[in-house]
């Protein structure tokens, strides 16, 4: 096949791409620079010529600069889904997030639920993948993660009890493949969650096992608006992952149910007590 991957340097892009050029697939895949999803253009055009799926792997977590979310998860996407369905491209498969919904809270879940929308109304044969939080050691929030895993003391907004439901990253990138590869793979939305919910606080417990840590850490509660105010200034920080919208998304709970997921690997995903690779 012929694939246009879009996000193929990402944390799940570019093992997304080793995988499907080992299994002999042409992909293309341009940089931001090249196809930009906030700046629709044109000659876009010209990277659909003769493709049979589209992959979409780009995304951004903050609103910046301002409207760049909505752009990166909706408009941007729609402009290139209506130039894909004109060049007569059969498939397109989504990296979405769960909880996305046009009604959202935050702007990064509403923007989600509105490109998915967008794409299921398009006339392409759309496959929109919902993934929970994805760990890899090389992902930017896993490495978040598992250095707040190492310290003694945790400050957890209400004491870590929010549910969560991880994935692997090697689950993640072979259900994507399958939904870009696979005739019989469902179209419509499908959940990207491993095998078990669990609190952040449980969470934490497993990826300080993963490394070697066995001495208990101590949890300290943090009242929600002591931690609104935390996530406020660590918004200002360019590269910071920590923000009101994201401890929002953390409250909301990201948890599903693995049994499509398994279908499409035809295997359990792995829970998070099965995760073995640490730095």
């Amino acid at each position: 096949m012929k694939i246009l991957l879009l996000g193929g340097g990402g944390f799940i892009g570019r093992p997304l791409r080793q995988r499907l050029e080992r299994d002999g697939h042409q992909v293309s895949s341009p940089s931001r620079r090249q196809l930009d999803l906030r700046q629709p253009r044109a000659d876009w055009r010209q990277w659909l010529e003769g493709v049979d799926t589209v992959v979409n792997a780009a995304g951004q977590l903050l609103d910046r600069p301002a409207g760049a979310l909505e752009a990166v998860h909706h408009l941007g996407p729609l402009q290139l889904a209506s130039m894909a369905y004109q060049a007569d491209v059969r498939r397109w498969v989504q990296l979405s997030a769960l909880g996305a919904d046009p009604q959202a809270a935050t702007p990064f879940l509403a923007g989600k639920g509105r490109g998915d929308a967008a794409l299921l109304a398009s006339g392409l044969e759309a496959r929109i993948a919902r993934p929970s939080l994805i760990y890899g050691p090389q992902g930017a929030s896993s490495r978040l993660l598992l250095q707040l895993a190492r310290l003694p003391l945790w400050l957890l907004p209400d004491g870590g009890n929010q549910r969560i439901q991880p994935l692997a990253l090697d689950d993640a990138v072979e259900g994507l493949a399958r939904l870009a590869l696979a005739d019989d793979a469902p179209e419509g939305v499908i959940e990207f969650v491993g095998a078990e919910a669990l609190t952040l606080a449980d969470y934490l417990r497993q990826l300080r096992r993963l490394q070697g840590l066995n001495a208990p850490a101590y949890i300290l509660n943090l009242p929600p608006q002591a931690s609104r105010t935390l996530a406020a200034l660590a918004e200002r920080w360019p590269s910071s992952l920590i923000s009101r919208d994201t401890l929002e998304m953390l409250n909301h709970g990201s948890c599903g149910d693995p049994s499509a997921l398994g279908a499409l690997l035809q295997r359990a995903p792995l829970a998070s007590s099965q995760f073995r690779e640490a730095p």
